[in-house]
């Protein structure tokens, strides 16, 4: 009978659990990925405030800087005077100016408004260079951090955008100090101190999250990081409020004279989890479903295998077992209860039965021995050997050699242990097909090539003369003299150690071996022939059809595995080979063959 499992219970439950499971840790993942987003958002608001609140300082610092460079210019008369003189006086006149100051001062370190601007370039590594501008004469002259200085008169877009204000060149932006007479309070010119720009940009590279827009009052943009804004637009925007609809994002603002600062942050850009946060969140969502799902289905396993096991002894009773006693897991549940009960049940109907029907079956199985006693295998043999010697004596002694391989045919099948030697295997298909041999004279011919070290190998017995049997009853050639069937043992290589010997589970050497029945018959079509393997391999085969070849191939691969049994092929130039596979491990003695 087959026993049923509690598989439909265990998928059931399975699933089930599985689905609350993926809900449970679905919620989890949606609430940190949720939480983690608001994290992120807060921690772009604060980097965009700190981003803005440091382009402010930097403001701030440059401010400073221009401040206190204005302010040591006036702190010392010498150089004061000395600015005052270049900005007014010829060159000639200014060059007989410092050769009389210094003549007169005797200050041979000193080397004019030059080494005073230089000092203060080197001073401040975010000062680009410094430029003054004579308004009597219109002339500019440029000190640069190399020490060099560049005299030029006033062209028309400088004039402009000193009279705008508009302080912005392309890397730089500058603040603008006059420079007066003390004496008259008359401004003279100016100074225009440039700063470099791209400090801007490691500013905003630091909060990368955020967008940075640096601009003056005359629009002019300083620095603008995302370069998709006009600086027009964002003048616009009269309130904080208006520059976030368009901008669609959280601002920052921040003024420091005539320069602004705008810092904000994109809002679908603003709680943007980055992508390796995510894959975690992911992973860690993954693992736990993976380690709840090994517990869940080690569990319901567990639960399963204490089913099975009162199913497995409910078939056992259901087949005339009562000896059956189900393990109880001491847990004190009802599967416990049960397994009690049914194992009570057991005892007390065993039991019954006993008392009840023992006495008569064991009467009954007492007078069938006497019955099967009284067939004594003997007799058949005895009664064989009185017909072959009754045809000697009568001259006919193929009849009588017919009746010996059938004699010795008989007792291979009945008296036989299951496992035989090859040798034996081999003798008694020969002396089946003796028989056909005597039947069909100089039709039929039988061969036999078998190595002697393979002879005693161990074999399940009476596996050849089935497949034989099958080859005279559908593919012997009746009208022809040719007919032949040739037996081959070989080893077969099946691991790649060249000699056909592998290791089992168990660690002892293993042989496989392929007996090969070949034929010149009639054979099949290619087609029957791939149906016919199918259902061998399958073990399908109906008994209907091919008792002999199914019981085989069943036996085959019942003792040694499901990777033996039968194979048929076509043979070249007609006919079958049948090809038995087969496994032995250490070759067992022989079991000599008995008389008849």
């Amino acid at each position: 009978m087959e026993v049923k499992s509690s598989k439909q219970l265990y998928n059931k439950l399975f699933y089930i659990y599985t689905l609350i499971l993926l809900c449970a840790i679905s919620a989890l993942v949606i609430y940190f990925y949720n939480s983690t987003r608001n994290r992120v958002l807060e921690q772009s608001l604060s980097y965009t405030e700190m981003m803005s609140e440091s382009a402010l300082m930097y403001l701030e610092d440059t401010s400073d800087i221009a401040e206190h460079i204005h302010e040591n210019l006036y702190k010392s008369s010498m150089e004061l005077n000395d600015v005052l003189h270049y900005m007014t006086d010829d060159p000639a006149v200014y060059q007989k100016y410092r050769l009389d100051t210094y003549i007169e001062n005797k200050l041979s370190g000193y080397k004019g408004i030059e080494k005073f601007f230089l000092d203060a370039l080197q001073a401040y590594t975010s000062l680009d260079h410094i430029t003054l501008y004579s308004y009597e004469r219109d002339e500019i002259t440029e000190y640069t951090r190399d020490g060099k200085s560049y005299r030029r008169a006033g062209d028309d877009e400088f004039k402009r955008r000193l009279e705008a204000v508009d302080l912005v060149g392309e890397d730089s932006f500058a603040y603008l100090k006059e420079i007066r007479n003390p004496a008259t309070m008359q401004v003279k010119g100016c100074m225009i101190l440039e700063f470099k720009s791209k400090r801007f940009e490691t500013i905003r590279q630091y909060y990368s999250r955020a967008e940075l827009i640096v601009y003056n009052d005359a629009g002019s943009p300083v620095y603008e990081s995302s370069g998709r804004h006009k600086i027009a637009d964002i003048m616009k925007a009269d309130n904080k409020g208006a520059l976030e609809s368009m901008l669609n994002a959280y601002v920052e603002e921040a003024w420091k004279g005539q320069y602004h600062v705008i810092g904000y942050l994109e809002k679908d850009r603003a709680a943007a989890v980055p992508w390796s946060v995510a894959v975690m969140l992911l992973a860690v969502g993954i693992a736990v479903m993976i380690l709840g799902e090994i517990f869940v289905k080690y569990h319901l396993q567990k639960l399963a295998g204490r089913l099975n096991r009162l199913l497995e002894g409910m078939t056992k009773v259901m087949d005339g077992n009562l000896d059956v006693r189900i393990p109880t897991d001491k847990n004190g549940d009802e599967l416990d209860v049960i397994a009690g009960y049914f194992n009570e049940m057991c005892v007390n109907l065993d039991e019954h039965i006993k008392k009840r029907y023992l006495a008569e079956i064991e009467q009954k199985d007492a007078e069938m021995a006497a019955l099967q006693s009284q067939i004594n295998p003997h007799f058949l043999y005895n009664t064989l050997e009185a017909i072959r010697m009754k045809a000697i004596c009568n001259g006919d002694r193929e009849v009588g050699k017919m009746l010996y391989s059938l004699a010795v045919t008989f007792r291979a099948q009945i008296k036989e242990a299951d496992i035989i030697t090859l040798a034996q295997e081999l003798h008694y298909s020969k002396k089946y097909m003796e028989l056909f041999e005597f039947r069909y004279p100089n039709q039929f011919k039988a061969m036999v090539e078998c190595p002697e070290e393979y002879l005693q190998a161990p074999i399940i017995k009476f596996v050849l003369q089935p497949v034989i049997e099958n080859y005279f009853i559908h593919g012997i050639r009746m009208k022809e003299q040719d007919n032949y069937v040739k037996i081959v043992v070989e080893k077969e290589e099946t691991c790649g150690c060249g000699d056909g010997r592998c290791l089992t589970e168990g660690g002892a050497a293993s042989t496989v071996f392929r007996i090969i029945v070949e034929d010149n018959g009639k054979g099949m079509a290619e087609d029957e022939i791939a149906s016919k393997n199918q259902e061998l391999e399958n073990d399908t085969m109906k008994k209907q059809s091919s008792i002999g070849i199914a019981n085989v191939n069943r036996r085959l691969k019942a003792v040694y595995g499901r990777e033996y049994g039968i194979h048929i092929e076509s043979r070249s130039g007609g006919g079958l080979r049948v090809i038995l596979r087969f496994k032995t491990d250490e070759v067992v003695p022989v079991v000599q063959e008995e008389g008849i």
